[in-house]
């Protein structure tokens, strides 16, 4: 299989709004600070941030994002693990602001 091929539809499920919505839910549970919103502004950068990544980093990100790929007549499908792409996500967003 195509690793591009993997690569462009993770990044099109990204972009889908159920998609920001489920991964802004797993965010909260560590990052309550981060709305919706900001969520998905982390998430548009993922493509800048997987042009900066090595190999081996492009691979752990994957592990860490893909449950399953299932390829059929129909087509590629890619179960995402959620706590993966919430992790992502918190990694990518604006820092925790510190209460004085």
């Amino acid at each position: 299989m195509d690793e591009e091929v993997v690569i462009g539809e993770i990044r099109r499920m990204l972009r889908t709004p159920e998609v920001a919505a489920r991964t802004a839910r797993a965010v909260r549970k560590e990052r309550p600070d981060l709305d919706e919103t900001t969520v998905v502004a982390a998430l548009a950068q993922f493509d800048d941030l997987w042009k900066a990544l090595i190999p081996a980093e492009q691979a752990r990100i994957v592990q860490l994002l893909v449950a399953r790929i299932t390829v059929s007549e129909a087509g590629l499908a890619i179960d995402l693990r959620h706590d993966g792409l919430g992790a992502i996500a918190a990694l990518m967003a604006p820092p925790k602001k510190e209460v004085a």
